[in-house]
C-alpha cells in the first residue's frame, strides 16, 4: 500500500513539473505576407501562425492565434505579429512597399473654327496631362501637346485619346464642312472685308473680360460684360454674327497649361453666352495660351503692359449682321 502511494506521488510530482514547463515556455509567431511590394489602392494578404502564446496581437490590434486579414494601406508598412505568454513575447515583422497609384490622363481639345466651308482649312489645338501616347482622330500618333491645320471634306468629329499609367481620357471638337455657296450677282463693287459699322458696333458692345490668377471661372463683373453683350447679340439684326472668343494668360507657368487655361477661359465665357440665349453655332473659340501675352508685372487690367491685362478673353467679329440704317 505504502509503494503504491509512492508511485502516486511520483507521477503527480512529474505531471506537476510538466505543467510548470510549460508554463514557461517561450510563444512562437510567424507572419507572411502575400506581396512585399504594391501600389496604392492595392491589397496585400497578411498571415500568421502561433504557438505557446496567451495573446496575439497584429501592429497592436489583438487577433486569433491563427488566421489572415486582407489590407489596404495607402503608404508603405511593417506589419508586426506580438504573441505574449505571462512575461515573454516573441515577434516577427514583414515590411510592404507601396508606390503611388499614377495619376489619370486628361486631354482637351478645340478647334479654333469650327463651321467651314469646304476647301477651308481649320486648326485643331489639344494639351494633355500624365499621357504616354496621345493619337487624334485622322491624324494618327501626335505629340501630347500641340496644333494642327486640317482641311476635312465633310463634317468630321476629331476624337482625341490619352493613355497612361494611371488609365485613358478622351475629349472630342466637331467640324462643320458646308458647300460653298454661289454668290448672287451684284450690281455693285462691294468689299469683301467685314462691314467695318457692324464691326465697330460689335467692338463697343462686346468686350473684353478678365480673369484672376491661374482661374477660369468668370468674375461678377465679367458675367455683367457678358450680359450686356448677350442683350446685344440676341437682337434681330445681329442674330447672324459668327465671332470668335480668343483665351489668353499671362506669360508665366509652361506652354502647355496656358493653352489648357486659355481654353477653359474661352469655353467659360461661351457656356455664359449660350445660356443667355447667343446660338452655340455662332461662336468659334480658340486657345492662344501666353502666345500673345505683353505684361511684365502685375496690375490692373487698365495697367498696360500688365500680367493682369494678359489674362482676358478676347471677342473678335468674323461675320454676319445687318448694317443699321442711316
Amino acid at each position: 500500500m505504502a509503494l503504491r502511494i509512492s508511485r502516486l506521488a511520483s507521477l503527480v510530482f512529474v505531471a506537476a513539473l510538466l505543467a510548470a514547463a510549460a508554463g514557461c515556455a517561450k510563444p512562437k509567431v510567424q507572419l507572411q505576407v502575400s506581396r512585399d511590394k504594391i501600389q496604392q489602392g492595392e491589397d496585400v494578404r497578411v498571415t500568421w501562425t502561433s504557438k505557446d502564446a496567451k495573446k496575439v496581437t497584429i501592429n497592436g490590434e489583438a487577433v486569433d492565434k491563427t488566421g489572415a486579414k486582407v489590407f489596404t494601406p495607402d503608404t508603405s508598412t511593417t506589419y508586426t505579429a506580438e504573441a505574449k505568454r505571462g512575461d515573454k513575447i516573441a515577434r516577427d515583422s514583414k515590411a510592404v512597399a507601396v508606390s503611388p497609384k499614377p495619376a489619370k490622363p486628361s486631354i482637351r481639345i478645340s478647334a479654333d473654327q469650327e463651321a467651314i466651308q469646304r476647301g477651308q482649312s481649320s486648326t485643331l489645338r489639344w494639351t494633355s496631362s500624365n499621357a504616354d501616347r496621345v493619337t487624334i482622330t485622322d491624324l494618327g500618333t501626335v505629340p501630347s501637346s500641340g496644333s494642327r491645320a486640317v482641311s476635312p471634306s465633310q463634317s468630321t468629329t476629331y476624337t482625341a485619346n490619352a493613355l497612361g499609367p494611371g488609365g485613358a481620357d478622351t475629349a472630342s471638337t466637331r467640324v462643320t464642312v458646308t458647300e460653298e455657296t454661289t454668290p448672287e450677282p451684284i450690281t455693285r463693287p462691294r468689299s469683301s472685308a467685314p462691314n467695318p459699322t457692324i464691326a465697330a458696333l460689335f467692338a463697343q458692345w462686346v468686350q473684353p473680360i478678365y480673369f484672376d490668377l491661374d482661374q477660369s471661372e468668370l468674375r461678377p463683373e465679367s458675367k455683367d460684360v457678358l450680359r450686356r453683350a448677350a442683350g446685344w447679340l440676341t437682337q434681330a439684326p445681329n442674330r447672324s454674327i459668327v465671332f470668335r472668343i480668343e483665351g489668353n494668360c499671362d506669360p508665366r507657368g509652361t506652354e502647355e497649361y496656358n493653352i489648357g487655361l486659355g481654353e477653359r477661359r474661352a469655353q467659360a465665357a461661351r457656356e455664359f453666352l449660350v445660356s443667355a440665349g447667343v446660338e452655340q453655332s455662332r461662336i468659334q473659340t480658340v486657345s492662344y495660351g501666353k502666345e500673345r501675352a505683353a505684361g511684365t508685372s502685375e496690375g490692373g487690367p487698365g495697367m498696360r503692359p500688365s500680367w493682369a491685362n494678359d489674362r482676358r478673353d478676347d471677342f473678335i467679329y468674323v461675320s454676319g449682321g445687318t448694317p443699321p440704317r442711316s
